[in-house]
């Protein structure tokens, strides 16, 4: 599988929000249109995934699985940008990096895989692991891609979370409900990592009108069949690097109209990885500004 890294530097760009305009706006909406199912597909690109997807999926899953448990025994680095110089020292220097591992072709579907990585300074791991793991505020630091968000179970390591996401673009709306298993593994005093797989995707019609409704399973627009995530944080250079790895199957592309959609669903999940980053970093700063504050006071305090 290949590799397209992007960074991006500077708080201007952190919080670019308008997605590109290259490929037009009639062959965005066609786009749009296909992915979200106005237009008829082709019998062989279901509403819903066959067994043959799933079984591609559950594979890709323990794939990713695998490469986890190989971080955590060190015989691959921890970190995705310790694996390279460029990269971690475009972290280190304040970048944001986001990298598109090539969509994954199963029968008739993809597998899309994204990692995206930051450095921020000045902050500890429970600082960052805090907000990272404060799910109920999620609506507040992600908007707007998370409209509604809250913890359905706690036990221990182990919770469910329950997250309503949105996307808007050109005048569409998708809406994915989406209950999460989310488990965190702490592994010493400068090292977290957390894994959170989808148990249940509800895609929504009419999104935020009267008659807005869940989708049958039949006739589901399929822009998310499945998802997963993994989460790193280390504490060392006097921050903590963050990573994030998103991983989703979607219906497939015919290949008559892949030329033409192929822009839009590289584009717009390295949109949302920057600012997620981006709310990342924000949220843990504006967390941490009033027990950074209150060090310093009690410091001069100290001093005097």
């Amino acid at each position: 599988m290949g590799r397209d890294v992007s960074t991006q530097t500077g708080w201007a760009a952190l919080f670019a929000r308008r997605l590109p305009h290259a490929i037009g706006i009639a062959a965005a909406l066609t786009i749009l249109a296909l992915l979200f199912g106005a237009l008829p597909l082709q019998a062989a690109d279901p509403k819903q995934p066959a067994q043959p997807t799933l079984d591609a999926w559950d594979a890709y899953v323990q794939l990713v699985d695998s490469t986890m448990a190989s971080r955590v025994a060190g015989s691959i680095p921890f970190l995705y940008v310790d694996e390279s110089p460029d990269l971690l020292q475009s972290v280190r220097t304040g970048g944001l990096v986001v990298t598109n591992i090539d969509p994954c072709e199963v029968p008739h579907g993809l597998i899309h895989h994204w990692v995206g990585a930051m450095f921020i300074p000045n902050v500890t791991l429970d600082q960052v692991a805090a907000v990272i793991g404060n799910y109920q505020s999620y609506g507040n630091f992600y908007q707007p891609f998370v409209a509604k968000s809250a913890v359905l179970e706690r036990a221990g390591d182990t919770e469910k979370v329950n997250l309503l996401m949105v996307q808007k673009a050109y005048s569409v709306t998708a809406a994915v409900d989406t209950d999460y298993q989310v488990q965190i593994v702490r592994l010493d005093a400068n090292r977290i990592y957390i894994v959170s797989k989808a148990v249940r995707v509800q895609e929504i019609a009419d999104f935020g009108k009267p008659g807005e409704h869940p989708f049958p399973e039949d006739r589901r627009p399929g822009y998310v069949w499945r998802t997963m995530g993994v989460t790193r944080l280390e504490q060392r250079d006097g921050g903590v690097y963050v990573e994030m790895e998103t991983i989703a199957l979607s219906r497939g592309i015919p290949a008559e109209f892949r030329w033409l959609i192929k822009p839009l669903t590289d584009k717009l999940p390295r949109n949302i990885m920057f600012q997620t980053l981006a709310a990342t970093r924000a949220a843990v700063i504006q967390q941490s500004a009033p027990a950074q504050s209150n060090d310093q006071n009690i410091a001069q305090s100290a001093a005097h």
